[in-house]
């Protein structure tokens, strides 16, 4: 794992916007299609309003991109009406204010059964994918350790499907659709941000919990952890 430490929220954001530009200007480049994941919650807010001014900028000054088109996939989501402002991906949605014209949402079903809803998401992006790495994965930590919707102890890391249905969330709401481990793994550049002081003792035991099954499961190796905090100690 490679860690970038700043006391700033604001560069971290920042740099990782930076990275994730970068690669969706290569995806671009060479398919007119990119696929990145995004996070939910205050630290993916302020990423999504940072990637939408950059991506403004992208396009306005290379013609040659006129035309690509940008696929959005969420992280996990809560298992929720989509008008439910609990819901991860409307606020997120909202944040892409300048560039909708070049983005799909890949939005998780809201209706019918939980565990169809999951088999649905594995299945468009599959179907929109296959075995296509995505461009980049932006992910945040919780205190517990967990990414995404898949905590310590609660989820399967060889799970080869591309979304899974997760009925226990110790985070309310219980029900929700997270993308696995193996496909988030399948990814050029990974994101994680540990931000406030609350996630110390989870960053000190990172690499035994879920982001360090992320890492062995990676094959790109490119996982980058952006934190406020000091950088963990080697034992």
């Amino acid at each position: 794992m490679n860690y970038i430490s700043d006391p700033s929220d604001e560069s971290l954001v920042g740099l990782c916007a930076s990275g994730v530009i970068n690669a969706i200007a290569d995806a671009w480049g060479d398919t007119k299609t990119a696929h990145i994941v995004i996070t939910g919650g205050r630290t993916g807010l302020a990423i999504v309003k940072a990637l939408d001014m950059a991506l403004f900028r992208l396009v306005r000054e290379n013609r040659s991109f006129e035309g690509s088109m940008l696929h959005v996939w969420f992280s996990d989501e809560r298992f929720t009406a989509v008008d439910d402002p609990d819901r991860n991906d409307s606020a997120l949605i909202a944040g892409f204010g300048m560039c909708k014209s070049h983005i799909v949402f890949h939005r998780v079903d809201a209706e019918g059964e939980l565990d169809v809803a999951a088999a649905n998401y594995a299945a468009e992006l599959a179907l929109e994918l296959g075995a296509r790495p995505f461009d980049a994965v932006v992910l945040s930590m919780g205190e517990d350790g967990h990414i995404a919707s898949l905590f310590p102890g609660l989820f399967e890391p060889g799970v080869a499907t591309g979304a899974v249905a997760v009925h226990n969330s110790p985070k309310l709401p219980p029900l929700r659709v997270s993308l696995s481990l193996t496909r988030l793994a399948n990814a050029l550049h990974i994101y994680i941000f540990a931000l406030g002081e609350a996630k110390t003792a989870a960053l000190q035991s990172i690499e035994t919990g879920p982001v360090g099954a992320l890492e062995k499961s990676s094959p790109k190796g490119q996982l980058q952890i952006l934190t406020d905090l000091s950088a963990p100690t080697s034992n």
